[in-house]
């Protein structure tokens, strides 16, 4: 076993914590503010002190896994390529080729700073290679008979496309148009960067809004391609990740306020919703206004058309309606629209159209309703009618085996004049379950023409495990019944959410094992895993293991018993045969296979059936040449030391837990068989620090620290090491009582290294000006 050293630390270089992200829609500004008064407002209020900034490889990160995961799936804003990639709502993997980070206000203009590199509101996914291809050329309109590639998808032509056109970017080698659905998301983005990070570095020429694209083109493109709700989750998902929104989304007339536009009307339907009886015959007509908020100055104009795909309705049968272009002179603010409805006697459900507002003229914004749901109320007595028991449940995940939970699915209304069958679907936007966790029992029910109600049971089989993981949500669905004359009723999804409990059972702080320090050196085959026990009592290890996952496989590759006892605030380390001999000194183990890592594998620490610690994610690979991010770094290659302040260990790696950590630098191993923490221990009742008869007073240190050697330890040598493993200081002991000179060395954490003879003493000293 190795010794631990306590620190009374405060501030330490080390100290950073994992910040909440700020999930609150700030408050929309004062209507009087304008100009670049309104811009320092919102950077005042949108930006500072909200704002977290991550590091480029966790916001990435966080974009790839949630920002931009919809349906388990990431798309290139400019081509729409689809790739499939689970979302994790709380996962950093970043091994998402051939999909990459596209910077639309480019890194190179402001040198990659991390405050705006890192800055998910103009980051986006894209494929590699149109990423390349757009480079840092701005922005533009191109004429078709200018552009030298059309790209849709993974391929490139020089040929002008002849149907689909709009789902095309544009280059020319020296300009570049993104596709027409991403183009106002585009404008938004890069008015919020010149907004949040007005006054930071750039390039000469690229500190301004311009370089990116001309002005007047960023606000058409704004106009033209209004907020939609896809827009704004992306708003609320980006808060989440790094604190703060995006106010030209939310409040999308700030844009003109913002940056110098006269305001343009913007366009809504005057309510967003309706009903109306459908009636048993002949027809009926319903009404609902389209409004401008105020008088256009010239002639403006919109499309209404149906939404078939939120509509449930069907043309011609339950209603009538042609799209229509609506017109607004100069006088004009309201326009009617109307829609038929066709009057049967067939018992049904309810059925709604939607009406949408698209193809607005340059001269409009986007209002508040840019659709109308009218719902045509069924008025012909029961129906037979479908749906679950409940909308929720929950199933405990287990260890091993499996276990079956199980819902009802209900028929109930009128009794169907023939059988029933309904299909049961997962609805993979909302699953976040991977299919090896569950299986269905059936996935077709069948109800006979027989009274009501009735009532089948489904059976979802659950898959025990031992993997640290988030809890799951898998999303039953309802299909479209046939026979019967059925339809569905609500709820008609069913969210189950199969709780992990591959947890600490108590969660108590100090209380149980935690991984300490982490080594994958750069060359050679240091590899090294430090435990540590922040225990005020000695830890029998027996039922403790660590197991390593390798290559995203969430069966272990590897795993090892630990055995023996580990004494209070004492460290046990694990490494691999090959390393450094400095390191081997320390070790208690040189035989695990666990020790058998790669940057971009996992690993567990485990008691029994809980888990203690993690480091990465089991069943995910960042990528063999990324590694898991932390502060200042990743896993790969790297030594990575837990933050003083830690309590206990990570069941889940995300964010929060990656957060734990510091990268200290390549090839660093003088920490070995040593760990510094000051939530554990009871610090300032000492005004020195032992560690086998070696003492270091005082620490904290600024001009000089006293190093009291061991009995017969006089002539032994005495050296520092900085944080990445340099040597900054050696001196001889003289006396059992040697003074060392910090004063010329940089504020931060220092190992102490005293060699005497063939016995070796280490500490750490903590430098402050």
């Amino acid at each position: 076993m190795k010794h631990f050293f306590s620190l009374c630390l405060t501030g330490l270089l080390l100290a950073t914590g994992a910040a909440h992200a700020q999930t609150k829609l700030p408050a929309a500004p004062d209507a009087s503010l304008k100009g670049e008064a309104l811009k320092t407002w919102l950077r005042e209020n949108w930006y500072d002190g909200k704002r977290q900034v991550l590091g480029y490889n966790l916001a990435r990160g966080r974009m790839y896994n949630y920002v931009d995961n919809y349906d388990n799936k990431l798309t290139c804003v400019y081509s729409g390529y689809q790739l499939s990639f689970k979302l994790d709502s709380t996962g950093t993997s970043t091994g998402v080729a051939p999909i990459n980070c596209e910077h639309t206000v480019p890194q190179s203009w402001f040198n990659e700073v991390e405050r705006m590199k890192s800055d998910i509101h103009h980051l986006f996914p894209t494929y590699d290679q149109w990423n390349s291809d757009r480079g840092s050329d701005p922005f533009a309109d191109i004429p078709d008979d200018k552009t030298t590639k059309w790209i849709r998808g993974t391929q490139g032509t020089s040929a002008k496309p002849t149907a689909n056109i709009e789902e095309y970017s544009e280059d020319t080698g020296s300009q570049f148009e993104p596709r027409e659905d991403h183009k106002g998301n585009l404008a938004r983005a890069v008015f919020y960067f010149y907004t949040m990070h007005a006054g930071q570095s750039f390039d000469s020429g690229k500190g301004v809004i311009t370089a990116v694209a001309d002005l007047e083109t960023l606000y058409k493109w704004h106009l033209q391609d209004p907020v939609d709700k896809h827009e704004t989750e992306r708003n609320r998902r980006a808060a989440k990740a790094q604190g703060n929104f995006n106010p030209y989304i939310a409040y999308p007339e700030l844009v003109a306020r913002a940056w110098g536009f006269a305001a343009s009307p913007s366009v809504s339907f005057a309510a967003a919703t309706g009903t109306i009886d459908e009636g048993n015959s002949g027809t009926k007509t319903y009404t609902v206004n389209v409004s401008l908020d105020m008088a256009p100055t010239t002639t403006q104009t919109v499309e209404v058309a149906v939404a078939g795909a939120q509509s449930s309705a069907t043309a011609t049968e339950d209603y009538t309606f042609s799209t229509q272009t609506l017109t607004f002179s100069p006088t004009v603010t309201s326009v009617p629209v109307t829609i038929t409805v066709l009057g049967d006697a067939t018992a049904e459900a309810s059925e709604t159209v939607q009406l949408q507002l698209r193809s607005l003229s340059a001269g409009l914004a986007s209002g508040t309703n840019l659709t109308h749901t009218l719902t045509i109320t069924n008025d012909d007595g029961d129906v037979p009618t479908l749906s679950f028991q409940v909308a929720t449940g929950s199933a405990t995940e287990g260890n091993d085996g499996t276990s079956v939970y199980t819902i009802e699915v209900i028929l109930s209304g009128a009794a169907p004049a023939t059988d029933i069958q309904v299909p049961l679907l997962f609805d993979a936007a909302g699953t976040t379950a991977g299919s090896e966790d569950y299986t269905l029992e059936k996935t077709t029910l069948t109800f006979t023409n027989a009274p009501v109600p009735q009532r089948q049971t489904v059976g979802v089989i659950v898959r025990g495990d031992l993997t640290p993981e988030a809890s799951e949500t898998l999303l039953l669905r309802l299909g479209t019944p046939t026979g019967g004359n059925a339809v569905l009723g609500t709820p008609s999804t069913h969210a189950l959410t199969i709780v992990n409990d591959d947890l600490t059972p108590a969660g108590t702080p100090c209380a149980s094992l935690y991984f300490s320090q982490y080594i994958e050196s750069s060359g050679g085959n240091t590899k090294v895993l430090e435990i540590y026990n922040p225990s005020a009592n000695a830890v029998d290890l027996a039922g403790h293991r660590v197991e390593l996952f390798a290559n995203g496989d969430k069966t272990p590759l590897y795993s090892f018993s630990l055995t023996g006892t580990l004494a209070a605030h004492d460290v046990y380390v694990i490494a691999n045969g090959g390393s450094d001999a400095a390191v081997l000194t320390q070790a208690d183990n040189t035989t695990a296979q666990v020790t058998f890592f790669n940057g971009n594998d996992a690993i567990a620490l485990f008691s029994g059936t809980d888990t203690l610690d993690v480091i990465g994610q089991p069943g995910q690979d960042p990528g063999a040449t990324v590694g898991w991010a932390v502060a200042g770094g990743t896993t790969l290659n790297n030594t990575l030391v837990r933050l003083p302040t830690v309590t206990m260990g990570s069941v889940r790696w995300n964010e929060a837990a990656a957060a734990t950590w510091q990268a200290v630098g390549t090839n660093s191993f003088t920490g070995v068989g040593s760990y510094t923490s000051t939530a554990c221990t009871t610090t300032g009742t000492r005004p020195t620090t032992a560690l086998g008869g070696l003492e270091l007073y005082p620490n904290p240190a600024s001009e000089s620290v006293l190093v009291r050697l061991p009995q017969g330890a006089a002539g032994a040598t005495i050296s520092l090491f900085n944080t990445v493993g340099q040597r900054v200081c050696t001196q001889l002991a003289s006396s059992s009582v040697t003074t060392i000179r910090t004063a010329g060395l940089p504020a931060g954490l220092y190992s102490v290294q005293v060699q005497a003879g063939p016995v070796r003493y280490t500490g750490r000293v903590v430098v402050r000006h």
